[in-house]
């Protein structure tokens, strides 16, 4: 066999038509695709310069984004919910999330786990310290109520928490979308 032919074989064997797997993955991907890109662009609406609320819904899935600010390179996200619509309930795997959400600048981390109840809670670890404050991404799931991420900051003198908004930029927002579209589309 002439090592041409011995190629072409090789690349009929991988190619996607002879991987009947491969084809409904790629089919599953571009949906999941098309759904992030559904909600990414009803965020995309939100005017410029202004605290808003953004509102998706797309298949058995909503998304709420409050922002306290936008324009056209970042954001300050107040609060990102998801949540299954349609008497279907979220399911995104906390493992998978403290894994695959790496970008935030600070490292989630599961600090409480009911898995036989569907219940996470993931926290960054470790918070961000200044001035008697610790800060810190919270991001809490319930398969029945959803998935909430909020940025809470802890005043030690106080001794209280309040939510106070994060600074990201557009892709890393439309990123953590998409990421969290793909995970809860994965069940």
């Amino acid at each position: 066999m002439s090592p041409d032919f011995a190629d072409k074989v090789d690349e009929r064997k991988n190619s996607p038509l002879s991987q009947p797997g491969r084809r409904e993955d790629e089919r599953v991907n571009r949906g999941k695709m098309a759904r992030a890109e559904n909600i990414i662009n009803e965020l995309q609406k939100c005017p410029f310069g202004q605290p808003g609320e953004v509102f998706a819904q797309d298949g058995d899935l909503e998304v709420r984004v409050q922002l306290a600010d936008w324009d056209r390179l970042g954001c300050r996200l107040e609060k990102l919910e998801m949540k299954g619509t349609r008497g279907h309930s979220l399911k995104v795997d906390p493992i998978r999330l403290e894994k695959e959400l790496t970008y935030l600048g600070e490292p989630l981390r599961i600090v409480e786990l009911e898995k036989n109840r569907g219940k996470a809670i993931l926290r960054s670890f470790p918070p961000r310290r200044e001035n008697g404050t610790v800060s810190f991404f919270e991001m809490i799931l319930d398969g029945s109520e959803g998935l909430s991420l909020t940025r809470l900051a802890y005043d030690r003198m106080l001794g209280q928490r309040s939510p106070v908004p994060v600074s990201l930029t557009r892709d890393t927002l439309e990123r953590l979308l998409g990421d969290l579209v793909d995970l809860a589309s994965d069940h």
